[in-house]
């Protein structure tokens, strides 16, 4: 289950975020009254099991783990959805709701992500209890038959409202496209979603065979999946941001480069998903496009990066070799073989006449060729002492010029046609790039126990 963390205090959020919260939190309201107009009841083994579950759902909400900058993950939704199913009565959802206000509340953190926290668990959990119950589940206490459509509905339900509640505000706070922030939270966690289906109604089935005792072991089991989870994501987020980091130390040599790795990685997305590449496709290639030069961490460079003048044909020589040094050092990661390739070859122009290898057309693999565009443009669009960076049209102008030559003339008129192409100047589509202080802050913040 996600929620929202952060630091930003109520007075300091855009009203568009407020109004969101407020909308999040009168669905809530509506959703809680829906299934008390309901009146469904519960007995005493339903109730029992349903508050015994609510506890332990609970101390799980208070144990959250850091899933990205934004947002954090926890387990506790396995529990209370398990209530839900053993006992989906409007004096569960009560008790769910002040279990989830209660560790909410106890949270150091300001009114607004408080009241959205818990209006947004309200939110999916009421949903879960309505979906349920419309589409014909009852009481595992009753019936522990696994009925598909109830169980894989109800926690489906739940998921998909708690992530695009989250996904939701996460969009306003950060000015992203709402479907792109909705796939970048949640698609680490897809298939731990997918293990919850019947992870609930494991948890269910142990209550009402084996009572406490089943409860207990399944909980052992949950406790190891978090930890595994939590893990994998944290080892994930340090290796991305480490990785982050050691590409602004080697733009740390040249100040008129800075982010300039991150800029045609992103150039290179923008341009992948142009011509239609499919999403692995694309992340493969931007992972490309982020390494393409470290090699200039390589000491034979140093004087020339440095240098302020005209590089003399020796130094352009020995500079060409970036891209083999580059392609060197990613192919010592063994999760990075298949873009040594892509690595090595952005420099290749289309005719023949780039470096290393002087390969030309086709042969060029193709992520080679959409860096080769990035990094051109990237080039093209900075500003130097000597000049200022192009517009879009001069860009385009450029692009169309060399189209045939340095370019590939059939992305070149992919990239051209496609609304993409302005993107690569608004800005609109991915992250900001970050600077070298706030890398370093953001690694010492997965190094540390994160906060929430």
């Amino acid at each position: 289950m996600l929620g929202w963390r952060g630091t930003h205090f109520f007075e300091s959020m855009p009203t568009s975020v407020i109004l969101y919260v407020f909308v999040v939190t009168a669905a809530a309201i509506a959703a809680t009254v829906a299934v008390c107009v309901q009146g469904v009841e519960s007995n005493s083994t339903q109730f029992l099991g349903a508050a015994g579950l609510t506890l332990l759902g609970a101390y799980a909400a208070a144990s959250k783990y850091k899933v990205s900058r934004g947002s954090h993950g926890e387990v506790s939704f396995i529990p209370f959805l398990t209530a839900v199913v053993i006992a989906p009565a409007w004096s569960t959802l009560l008790m769910l709701i002040a279990a989830v206000s209660a560790t909410e509340i106890l949270k150091k953190k300001d009114a607004l992500k408080k009241l959205f926290n818990i209006s947004q668990t309200t939110l999916a959990l009421a949903t879960a209890v309505l979906v349920y119950k419309a589409v014909g589940g009852v009481s595992l206490v009753d019936d522990n038959t696994f009925r598909f459509a109830p169980h894989v509905l109800c926690v489906g339900a739940f998921l998909l409202t708690n992530a695009a509640a989250v996904s939701g505000v996460l969009s306003l706070v950060e000015k992203k496209g709402f479907f792109r922030v909705f796939i970048q939270t949640n698609s680490s966690s897809f298939a731990y979603d997918l293990f919850s289906v019947p992870g609930v109604y494991f948890v269910a089935r142990a209550y009402t065979d084996w009572s406490w005792w089943g409860v207990g072991l399944t909980v052992f089991l949950l406790y190891g999946v978090r930890l595994t989870y939590q893990a994998r994501v944290q080892l994930e987020n340090t290796n991305r941001e480490l990785l982050e980091l050691f590409v602004h130390t080697v733009e740390f040599r040249d100040p008129y480069t800075s982010g300039h790795s991150q800029r045609v990685a992103r150039y290179s997305k923008i341009i992948a998903r142009a011509i239609g590449l499919p999403a692995r496709e694309v992340q493969r290639i931007g992972r490309a496009a982020l390494l393409h030069d470290v090699g200039k961490i390589h000491e034979i460079f140093a004087p020339i990066l440095s240098k302020p003048g005209k590089l003399t044909p020796e130094e352009r020589a020995i500079m060409e070799l970036h891209p083999v040094k580059s392609a060197e050092l990613v192919s010592k990661l063994s999760d990075f073989e298949n873009i040594v390739a892509d690595v090595r070859h952005h420099h290749e122009n289309f005719d023949g006449t780039g470096y290393p290898d002087q390969i030309a057309g086709k042969q060029i693999p193709l992520g080679s060729r959409i860096i080769m565009f990035a990094d051109t443009i990237d080039a093209m669009t900075t500003d130097r002492p000597y000049r200022k960076g192009m517009g879009p049209e001069e860009v385009m102008a450029e692009l169309l010029r060399c189209r045939g030559q340095q370019f590939d003339p059939d992305i070149c008129d992919l990239l051209i046609a496609s609304p993409a192409f302005a993107q690569i100047f608004d800005g609109s589509d991915v992250d900001p790039i970050i600077s070298i202080t706030q890398v370093l802050e953001r690694v010492r913040r997965v190094r540390t126990p994160a906060t929430v």
